[in-house]
């Protein structure tokens, strides 16, 4: 089997493009031929077709950045996100899913036939289906701001952001809860329009997103698998690219986890994330 994926001739949008996760993502993308839009609080260190400038929890923000992308898209890949470490939970979950999600709407219009959207979610949100009712509640709300009003008026509680002290864990992982079923509840009217809609769960991978949960590489190899390692940014990329492209024309509404076996393990009994 030869190697067909191929962006060549496509226009792309990335969040995070200026760093982790995101800036692999982009200079792989570019190597394989996109022509992309890089969407970041600061500026790529490499050259990219446009840099626009966003701040995913202001809406005024989002929507100046909306306005600087292209009318045709063919794949948009959601890579920002923060940890949380320093931050309220409230705060981190407009970022990770509220801010993309207002994004994401704004553009589906403008994805073109047999288009993608990719996100990257984790496996902090593998507790997406003991949770779905609240979730769905959260998913109903209509907008932006709807969105950040629920998440205010919810923060005590523990389903969805357990508190408003700054460092809970609770907003990031409330976050991608969120993200899973919001890619599986938008595949089924997505289809419809021929876009794809799926998410990446990583893993604990390696800087910059353990040093955002205050843990080493040391700790995080521990934590991660069998093969004592984490992953790196670029492993958690070429699943994305995969799953957006072409290669996978039948796949939508569904979640890829990326960590080479270790939450099979935590849900069958294997093994303990405090080992």
């Amino acid at each position: 089997m030869t190697n067909n994926i191929s962006y060549a001739g496509k226009t792309v949008v990335v969040t995070g493009a200026a760093s982790g996760m995101g800036q692999e993502t982009a200079k792989l993308l570019i190597e394989l031929g996109a022509e992309v839009y890089a969407l970041d609080l600061k500026e790529p260190s490499y050259p990219v077709k446009a840099f626009v400038e966003v701040n995913l929890s202001q809406r005024e923000s989002i929507d100046t950045a909306i306005s600087k992308l292209p009318e045709s898209i063919d794949s948009i890949f959601a890579c920002a996100g923060v940890a949380g470490k320093g931050m309220t939970p409230l705060s981190v979950a407009t970022i990770n899913f509220v801010g993309h999600r207002h994004l994401i709407e704004n553009l589906i219009p403008r994805i073109s036939e047999n288009g993608s959207i990719g996100f990257i979610a984790s496996i902090g949100g593998m507790g997406w289906f003991a949770n779905l009712p609240k979730l769905l509640e959260f998913l109903s709300t209509p907008d932006f701001d709807a969105a950040v009003q629920y998440l205010s008026e919810n923060q005590e509680d523990p389903s969805v952001l357990g508190g408003s002290v700054e460092g809970n864990n609770r907003g990031y992982t409330f976050s991608k809860e969120a993200t899973i079923v919001y890619v599986k509840q938008k595949s089924w009217e997505l289809s419809a329009k021929k876009i794809r809609i799926n998410s990446v769960s990583p893993g604990a991978t390696a800087p910059p997103m353990l040093s955002q949960f205050g843990i080493t590489e040391n700790d995080g190899a521990k934590n991660v698998s069998l093969i004592g390692v984490p992953s790196e940014p670029l492993d958690q990329a070429r699943a994305l690219i995969y799953i957006n492209s072409d290669e996978a024309r039948y796949i939508s509404g569904t979640d890829l986890v990326v960590d080479y076996g270790f939450s099979g393990g935590i849900l069958t009994g294997q093994g303990n994330f405090h080992e």
